[in-house]
This record gives C-alpha cells, structure tokens and sequence, in this order.
C-alpha cells in the first residue's frame, strides 16, 4: 500500500534520498506545500526555503483519485506518465518538462517546477496572446505522434510498443465521460439550469449520438499513435516564450485526431467564455480573433511538420502520394469530430472547465456554453464534409448563443 505524502513526509523525502544530493545539493533548509490543481494525484512543491525559485515538484499516484477516495485507481498510470514522457523528450525536448527520478517502490515522479509559467486556460481567461504557442503545439503533436506511428515505425516496432501502453482503467473513463454519459441522461453530467431545453434536445439526438459513439468505436480499436490522452489548454503550461505539456498519464495508443481534436476545442472553448472573460465588445473581438488565427496556425504548423516528417523520416511501406492527402484530410476530419466530443463532455458531462465555471452569472455562462454547444455541434455533425482547417474555423465564426 503507497503510503501517501505529506507536507513533511514530502520534505524528508526529498532531503533523505538522492534529491536531496542532486537537485538540491544537501541543501537542509527546506519547504514544502501542497497543489491543490488537478483531482487525481498527490502533487507536492518542495522548495529551498531562502529560495522558492528552487523548486520542484513530486507527483504520487495513489490508489485511488486522492480528491474522490471511492473512486478506485490503477498506480501504473506513473508508469505510463514516464514512459510517455521519456518519449515525447525524445522527440520534442523543447515542450516537456524535465524528469529527475522516477521512483517504482512509491509511485513518486520528481519533475520540473514550472513555476516561471501560467496554465493556458488562466492565460486565456486573463486574455493573454502567446505568440508561439501555435508552433509549439503543432511541433509536438507532430513529432510525437508520427514518431510512435506505423508511417515511421516497423510493423514489428510498434505492436512491441502497443501493450506497454496499455491504460484500460483510465480509457474506460474518457470512453464514459468523453463519448457516451453527456449524450444520454446519466447522474454524472451537470450543466447550467438555463441550458436545460438544449441539453434535452441534444439526449434526445441519435443522429449526434451516432456520430459520437462511431468516434468512440474508433477511439477504442485505431492504435494510430501514442497519444497524450487528456491534452487540453489545462495540461499546458506557458509564458510568452516556452511551451510546455505536462500531465500524460491518461495516455494510451489510439487516433491521432483525438489530441489534436481536444487540444483545438479547448481552444473554442476559450473563445466561447470570452463572452464574459472579456466585457468590451472590441477587445473580445480582438481576442477571438487571436485564439481563431492560433487554431489555423496550430494546425498548419501540425500539417507541415507532419508532411516533412513523412518524407523525411518515413518508412517504405506507404508508397503513394495520394495516401498523404487522404491521410491528412481524415486526420482534419476525425480532429473535428473528437474535438466535438470533448467539448460536449466540458459543457455538459462530468468534467467541466474553469473558463465557464468562474463565470457567476448562471444566464451569461449559459450564453457563452450555448455558443460553445453550437460550434461543437457543427463539428460534429459536417466533419464529413471538412476539407481545410477554414472549414473548422467558419463553423465558429458563425456559432451564437441560444439563449
């Protein structure tokens, strides 16, 4: 049984095992306090008391989602969180954050405080343009992806790669929470009571819910890639210069276009809050205006690297030009409709996001997530017909609330 950490359990930790040598040099002085972000794990700052800048963090899977004790966890998700992490430095060093032990015996991951950077979703809530994120994320999703895929992999190198990976525990709550609960009347969803005739209509929709449990098959047997699996404008964390992805322990093999999906939708979601986050209406056009030219780059930056990778870098058992282009057209088309899901499930499933939740006034948060259901509706329900990224970004342009 992991025995849990605490404020002073966590310091002796560190200043009784290797940390205490390496990262902080037998440094004696030291502090620690809890992170409350996040509702699965155990998250601890260890810092040099005279000195909060140096600092880091220790990450401790428990059995269990510490902030819902029932709700039961496998502690293998550390595993999985380091193996993943190991491979997205491989290939993107840039936009990881560093690892400096990983300890079997008590689930404990020891990483870089990032404590020079802002979560992105609070970045966009404070209506801040990082001019690089773009590139940044369209980078990563690309290296990462193509790199555990079979365009680059050898047929034997990736079904070896496939079973290390296996998550069934926690892709069974992305399968309940993302692609199935938001769209029938289950007692874990919650939404804004104005929002009510809305979500009745979308219950009683079996034409999305087709569209969605087709994604949900796909999300269960295309093992495309190695996926970070949860990656949202809250896993990211930035400053106008470093971009950094953190928290892959959700990861699995599966579609491409699911984090790509997730990752652009969240985007729409802050583009929807601003409907309160931003009371100007000049300045909240302004601001729109960025997040929809950041989802156009994202995604040109991803096809592009994309392409080049594949000529670069892949392998010979794919040899037709035509593959290239229906590649990427149904890697738009599958981002749109996984996009589409995960922002239902923020909207009115189980996990919602503190773009709209900060938001008091029930009647313009209900606005601002009606814009937002409207947008993901129409990417849920046209993708077939999606063929650029233009075609993901009109759909937003034209979404207005419904109440």
């Amino acid at each position: 049984m992991t025995t849990p950490l605490t404020d002073q359990t966590a310091i002796e930790y560190v200043r009784n095992g290797p940390l205490g040598q390496s990262f902080f040099a037998g440094e004696q002085e030291l502090s620690s306090a809890q992170i409350a972000e996040g509702n699965v794990n155990l998250i601890f700052r260890v810092f040099k008391t005279a000195d909060v800048k140096k600092s880091l963090l220790l990450k401790q899977a428990l059995p269990f989602a510490w902030r819902y004790p029932d709700f039961k966890m496998p502690v293998d998700r550390q595993r999985i969180e380091n193996g993943i992490l190991e491979i997205e430095a491989k290939y993107c060093p840039e936009q990881v954050p560093q690892i400096y032990l990983y300890d079997t015996e008590n689930n404990i991951l020891a990483i870089e405080d990032l404590n020079n950077h802002l979560v992105m979703r609070e970045g966009m809530m404070q209506r801040i343009r990082y001019p690089k994120v773009a590139g940044h994320l369209g980078k990563f999703m690309a290296r990462t992806l193509f790199f555990t895929s079979d365009l680059y992999l050898s047929s034997a190198e990736k079904k070896a790669m496939v079973p290390q990976f296996i998550n069934p525990v926690l892709c069974k709550v992305q399968e309940d929470l993302v692609f199935k609960e938001p769209f029938i009347d289950h007692p874990n969803n919650r939404w804004t009571k104005p929002l009510d005739p809305i979500v009745k209509a979308i219950h009683n929709d079996d034409f999305l819910r087709g569209e969605i449990y087709m994604l949900k098959e796909r999300y269960m047997t295309h093992a495309q890639a190695l996926l970070h699996n949860d990656l949202h404008t809250g896993s990211i964390l930035l400053n106008l210069e470093e971009t950094k992805v953190i928290d892959p322990e959700f990861g699995f093999f599966g579609p491409i276009g699911h984090d790509v999906g997730s990752y652009l939708s969240n985007l729409v979601l802050g583009y929807a809050a601003q409907e309160w986050h931003s009371p100007d209406e000049s300045e909240r056009a302004g601001y729109r205006a960025w997040i929809l030219e950041s989802l156009r780059e994202t995604w040109q930056v991803f096809e592009a690297e994309w392409l080049s990778l594949w000529e670069s870098h892949g392998n010979a058992e794919w040899p037709s030009d035509r593959l290239r282009v229906n590649y990427m057209r149904q890697l738009l088309r599958d981002s749109a409709g996984f996009g589409s899901a995960e922002g239902f499930r923020r909207l009115i499933g189980m996990a919602h996001v503190h773009d709209f939740w900060t938001i008091k006034d029930e009647m313009v948060r209900a606005q601002a997530e009606s814009l937002a259901i409207n947008a993901m509706y129409g990417w849920a329900m046209h993708r077939r017909g999606f063929t650029s990224i233009e075609d993901l970004i009109d759909v937003v342009k034209i979404a207005r609330p419904s109440i």
